[in-house]
């Protein structure tokens, strides 16, 4: 892994820190108007539920800085996880999808879960591959297009034992050439779309399923269908029975 630039580290930092102190301000100034009454009415859940979302982003924003400075370093020692952790996919597929769900639905913008009963799994920490699905759901939230819906795709292959997910949605393009995984990097379009976005949750989700996982992640853009697909790649994957019998 290549070491990371410090005047980027710093740049990246600073952009980051602008964009947990916007919506900050955003829900202090919602409260002040819920304690003295201005905002009244329907508008009281409108804007709590926008208060809430705020709040959410900024917390899956500092999980994102804690876990590069965690993993994004050059240390020689290698990270690792409890082999005794199971990642069950498809609930953790559906619970990172909650966390966005008021975002989504606030640009519509649908997450559909195929094949929920299937219980593809591998070894590993559920709380970092939530934060791998959050960051990518993140980023259809922000660059998705209205009144759409993100497909989420899983299986084990039989030929290598590799978990497959993939997520496929209509959203602004990106150049096939770009490294969107690179630290601070955004799609030039995504850029002229939205001010939001860190250019570091795509990175945490490459360092996560490299360091730790020992898979592969990737994006492609199908210009024709204006479709933004990922493929994550992980092995040693298995089928874990439903706890529900």
């Amino acid at each position: 892994m290549q070491p990371v630039d410090p005047t980027q580290t710093i740049a990246l930092i600073q952009n980051i820190t602008h964009q947990a102190i916007n919506p900050l301000n955003g829900v202090i100034g919602t409260l002040d108007n819920l304690i003295d009454g201005t905002i009244k009415g329907d508008r009281r859940d409108q804007r709590i539920k926008s208060a809430r979302a705020q709040l959410e982003y900024t917390v899956s924003l500092i999980r994102n800085l804690a876990y590069f400075a965690q993993y994004g370093t050059s240390s020689i020692v290698e990270p690792k996880f409890k082999i005794t952790k199971i990642c069950v996919i498809p609930q953790l597929l559906i619970e990172a999808a909650q966390f966005f769900q008021e975002q989504a639905a606030h640009n519509e913008i649908r997450f559909e879960v195929k094949d929920r009963s299937n219980q593809t799994s591998v070894h590993g920490d559920p709380e970092l591959m939530r934060q791998i699905f959050m960051n990518i759901f993140d980023n259809y939230t922000k660059y998705g297009d209205s009144n759409s819906t993100v497909e989420i795709k899983h299986w084990i292959q039989k030929r290598t034992n590799h978990l497959i997910i993939e997520f496929s949605g209509r959203g602004t393009p990106f150049s096939n050439e770009e490294d969107i995984f690179a630290l601070g990097v955004r799609g030039k379009q995504a850029e002229e779309k939205t001010s939001a976005g860190s250019g570091l949750g795509l990175h945490i989700c490459r360092l996560i399923i490299e360091r730790l996982f020992k898979g592969t992640i990737s994006a492609s853009y199908v210009n024709a269908k204006r479709l933004a697909c990922f493929e994550v790649r992980i092995p040693n994957a298995f089928i874990t029975e439903s706890q529900n019998g």
